[in-house]
């Protein structure tokens, strides 16, 4: 009877220690079910990554417009640099017949809109196809602007490729009526900007005594100021003030004739040795070369013979841009949508 009672009890104890052994499997299960719920961190990164896309344009803040924003039109941000308030501008197709009447200028852009204070900013869209005189797509622009001091001269900006240009600052060399207005400018996609002043000074017979000016050009400089005012003076009106011009011409020929020595000497006449070929030196050449502005390039050629050297740069937004190298100056170019080369700035 006891050793049944012994079996019986070792049948119970192992029975019970089986039970306890069972239980051990059931709780693995949820311990591995916990362990994989921290991948689901890695999904926050994602937002991000969306957040610091932005768009920005750079004419989105400026509150002074001029024209209407249009699939034909053009942007060009127009910058005070004149350190008076403008309060009128006008842009027109250059003119073959130098008319400067208000009726040739058509209406003020600006329209008593708002006053451009010095160093504001106002963008201007540009219908891109105007027609010249000739009926022809324009490429080359006059620009006149007025003061809200009424007795202030106005001032004009000749010869500017406004087509091609994305940012121009109106300047002024001086002041009062012996300054000169001039222009400084990007065209699209470029980083290299022209001045006009020195194309400005050529066409108003004015020696340019500037510090960019190389002492190995000193001769030419000398006989580049008699030809020109005969042309350009006559009128007044050439890149600047009425007032201006004429002071500043009569001042300019005693420096030419002080340094040339040579006062026989015809300061007209065609260089035997000129390696351009072109009938004019230095500068003059330079001034010739800036008439084709909004011309081909191959029109300047023949004008003023073949360049020293050339190179060319793919902009991003503009395409291909030209650079030839003369003696004493340097011409940009750019491509219109038809593949033509047109000579964009002279410097």
């Amino acid at each position: 009877m006891k050793k049944r009672y012994l079996i019986f009890a070792g049948i119970l104890a192992a029975s019970m220690f089986a039970a306890g052994c069972g239980n051990k499997p059931s709780v693995a299960p949820e311990q591995k079910v916990e362990a994989t719920a921290t991948p689901a961190v890695t999904e926050a990164p994602k937002s991000d990554v969306v957040e610091m896309k932005t768009a920005t344009d750079d004419t989105a803040n400026i509150k002074n417009v001029m024209g209407t924003k249009s699939e034909t039109t053009t942007s060009i941000v127009f910058t005070n640099k004149m350190g008076s308030t403008i309060s009128a501008i006008y842009v027109r197709p250059t003119r073959d017949d130098g008319d400067d009447s208000d009726e040739t200028w058509g209406s003020d852009l600006v329209n008593s809109k708002f006053t451009l204070a010095d160093n504001d900013k106002a963008v201007y869209y540009m219908e891109k196809d105007q027609k010249d005189d000739n009926g022809d797509t324009a490429t080359s622009f006059d620009v006149r602007i007025t003061f809200s001091d009424e007795e202030q001269n106005e001032c004009f900006f000749r010869q500017l490729p406004l087509t091609t240009i994305s940012q121009i600052s109106l300047c002024m060399d001086g002041e009062g009526e012996d300054g000169i207005p001039y222009a400084t400018y990007l065209t699209s996609g470029s980083t290299k900007e022209v001045s006009t002043l020195k194309d400005v000074k050529a066409r108003l017979g004015i020696e340019d005594d500037s510090a960019e000016s190389d002492s190995t050009d000193s001769v030419s400089d000398s006989t580049d100021v008699t030809p020109t005012p005969s042309a350009d003076d006559e009128s007044g009106n050439s890149d600047g003030s009425g007032n201006s011009n004429s002071t500043d011409n009569s001042d300019s020929t005693p420096s030419a004739d002080s340094t040339s020595n040579q006062p026989s000497a015809d300061p007209t006449s065609a260089p035997s040795d000129n390696n351009n070929g072109d009938n004019n030196s230095g500068d003059d050449l330079a001034s010739v070369a800036a008439g084709y502005i909004g011309q081909s390039m191959s029109a300047l050629e023949s004008a003023c013979g073949s360049p020293n050297g050339s190179d060319y740069e793919d902009e991003p937004e503009s395409g291909k841009t030209g650079y030839y190298y003369y003696d004493t100056f340097t011409v940009s170019t750019t491509f219109d949508d038809d593949g033509n080369e047109v000579v964009s700035g002279v410097w």
